[in-house]
């Protein structure tokens, strides 16, 4: 028993000179943290100057004072200009005086306006116009019957047929556009009359008096053996 009294009276002294010494070590801590100067330096904002940049304003001002020089310069430059123009337009207006006066003096006849006539057309009427367009289509077709050439291949075989060729004439008389209107059944035949149209290529010139530039025209071409 006296043991076990002993041991804890021991463990109870142990504890309570650490708590003694743990105390007084915070305590020391506390006094030093406490009595660290402050560091702490204030800045009075009154005395802080800030500087303006003084070279740009120089530099703008330089740039301000050519701009104005420019101006200044233009606007002498356009003056001078004007009076320059002035003078030469009050020379000129002096010496077209001068001119007329002398053309008066020495040429007193007066002058006529010649007008020209002018041109009458003729009134053409309808059946004069129907007359011109007949002769005209008639030429056309007899050129074609006598250029027209019968394929041999085509009388051998027997083939006859009718082919309705299309074409525009110019005022020139040329011919353009030369297509099939209506075929035959024979491809020859087709061909030849194509080709008929083409070798021709030009024929007169349209009459003035239909008033026509151009002129599709359709005309049939008949391929028939004759029987002697």
């Amino acid at each position: 028993m006296l043991n076990k009294f002993l041991m804890l009276t021991s463990v109870f002294l142990i504890l309570f000179v650490h708590f003694t010494l743990f105390a007084s070590t915070e305590r020391r801590i506390e006094k030093v943290v406490v009595n660290e100067p402050q560091m702490v330096q204030k800045i009075s904002l009154q005395k802080v100057i800030l500087k303006k940049p003084e070279i740009k304003k120089v530099e703008q001002k330089k740039e301000v004072k050519k701009i104005v020089k420019q101006k200044v310069l233009k606007k002498v430059a356009k003056k001078a200009e004007k009076k320059v123009l002035k003078k030469e337009i009050k020379k000129k207006e002096t010496i077209e005086k001068v001119v007329e006066k002398t053309t008066t003096k020495t040429q007193p006849q007066v002058t006529k306006k010649i007008v020209k006539p002018k041109k009458v057309e003729k009134m053409v009427s309808v059946e004069e116009l129907n007359v011109i367009k007949n002769k005209y289509l008639n030429k056309l077709r007899n050129l074609i019957e006598d250029k027209k050439i019968y394929p041999n291949s085509a009388k051998r075989l027997k083939q006859q047929g009718r082919v309705i060729v299309s074409f525009l004439i110019t005022k020139e008389g040329t011919f353009k556009n030369i297509s099939l209107k209506d075929s035959s059944k024979y491809k020859k035949l087709n061909k030849a009359a194509l080709e008929l149209l083409n070798n021709i290529s030009k024929f007169e010139p349209i009459p003035d008096e239909l008033g026509k530039n151009k002129w599709v025209i359709e005309i049939p071409i008949n391929y028939k053996i004759l029987r002697a």
